[in-house]
């Protein structure tokens, strides 16, 4: 009876969980029909206004993120402003990488970050002239970090005229349950590059204008540069390399040793998964890094499945002779320090969709626990079926 009312708090927790991730989602998307309005676009510089934002296709509704930095220069003078610098080591990203985008000696463990071309989903923006209104593709891509690590992305859109260059600037970190990035914010990214432009010898004049950008996690904020001298800029050094000193605290040993002598056998499980977590994280930046043309999500896959398959696959090994509550505590304590470890080692806010599906696969994988411990099929089929199908709504983009 006792177990029974477990599973069913577990399997409770799965389903509110699982709710909830779809609740935290973000915002509604724009209307189907929606057009680009004349009164959001902006004034910046030369013939052309601009519209704030970058869109999924030709068309105001597959609006994503909002433009935050402009740079009075084409994007020749704009990407030397950028990426010249005395230290930088570039190489050119695979074309077939797919994404929505640190002081290399504090955080090499855990994410190696450094300027390179991108290639990436296709994003357009829009601007309009006398003549009337264009769509832009990116004229140039840039990210610093790794793929599979976190990593700052940068869209860059010249105008028509060469007058200005509209930059999207956003930090997103590869989350191996959705296999694709998440955005955690579009601020950081634009203050670290606006920062390094204040400190360097760029010559440069910086500022903010409040511009009222409604959406695409714009704080309404738009950061305006001037380049004084693109000859200056083909030779100005500097880094764009920010300190993200992030710590990974995994405390899983120290905890209830007592227990963990009695119940070694489901204490070693809980340590192995939040093992197989990270290990997946490091091992996906570690082959990226070696296999720099290997395409990412050739690498991602494999990986992948060691997450949906090899977990349970190590619950249904190991448990079968630990006591079910032993087991079902030492699954849910270890896969979920993994997940925080996972999280913490990365250094980003976590969106709160992420954090509440993740705790609902935790659940599942404990009630999987309890039912091969318990050698009851009912409540291992159970927490199989709540594993799969956490697993199967990020994949269909409803989470």
């Amino acid at each position: 009876m006792r177990r029974t009312t477990t599973v069913a708090v577990l399997l409770v927790a799965v389903a509110v969980g699982l709710a909830l991730s779809g609740v935290f989602a973000g915002p509604p998307t724009e209307p189907a029909d929606a057009a680009v309005d004349a009164d959001s676009l902006v004034d910046v510089e030369g013939e052309y206004r601009l519209w704030p934002y970058t869109s999924r296709g030709t068309s105001a509704a597959g609006r994503t993120l909002a433009i935050n930095v402009v740079v009075h220069a084409d994007a020749e003078a704009t990407r030397r402003a950028i990426e010249r610098r005395s230290d930088a080591d570039w190489e050119e990203t695979d074309e077939t990488e797919a994404a929505t985008t640190a002081d290399a000696d504090q955080v090499r463990a855990i994410v190696e970050r450094d300027w390179a071309d991108a290639r990436s989903s296709t994003r357009y923006s829009y601007v309009r002239g006398a003549t009337g209104g264009i769509w832009l593709r990116e004229t140039f891509e840039l990210h610093d970090g790794s793929y599979l690590g976190v990593r700052d992305h940068l869209r860059a859109y010249e105008s028509p005229d060469g007058a200005y260059t509209a930059i999207q600037a956003h930090e997103e970190y590869y989350d191996w349950f959705r296999l694709r990035h998440t955005v955690p914010g579009i601020t950081e990214p634009r203050n670290r590059l606006e920062g390094e432009l204040i400190r360097g010898a760029v010559d440069a004049e910086v500022s903010r204008e409040y511009r009222g950008i409604d959406g695409g996690w714009s704080d309404g904020w738009l950061t305006v540069v001037e380049l004084v001298s693109a000859v200056t800029l083909a030779a100005v050094g500097g880094t764009l390399r920010q300190s993200r000193t992030r710590r990974a605290a995994v405390d899983l040993a120290r905890r209830s040793r007592r227990e963990a002598r009695r119940h070694a056998r489901a204490a070693a499980l809980g340590v192995l998964l939040a093992l197989v977590v990270l290990a997946v994280r490091v091992g996906g930046v570690a082959v990226e890094t070696l296999f720099p043309t290997l395409p990412p999500k050739a690498i991602a896959a494999p990986l992948y499945l060691v997450l949906a398959v090899g977990l349970p696959g190590l619950v249904a090994a190991l448990a079968r002779e630990c006591d079910p509550a032993a087991a079902g505590l030492a699954v849910g304590a270890g896969l979920g320090a993994g997940f925080v470890a996972d999280f913490a080692a990365l250094g980003v806010a976590v969106p709160p969709a992420l954090i509440v599906h993740r705790t609902a696969l935790v659940a599942a994988l404990a009630v999987v626990a309890l039912g091969r411990a318990a050698a009851d099929r009912t409540i291992l089929a159970a927490g199989t079926v709540a594993w799969a199908v956490g697993l199967a709504l990020p994949l269909a983009d409803v989470i």
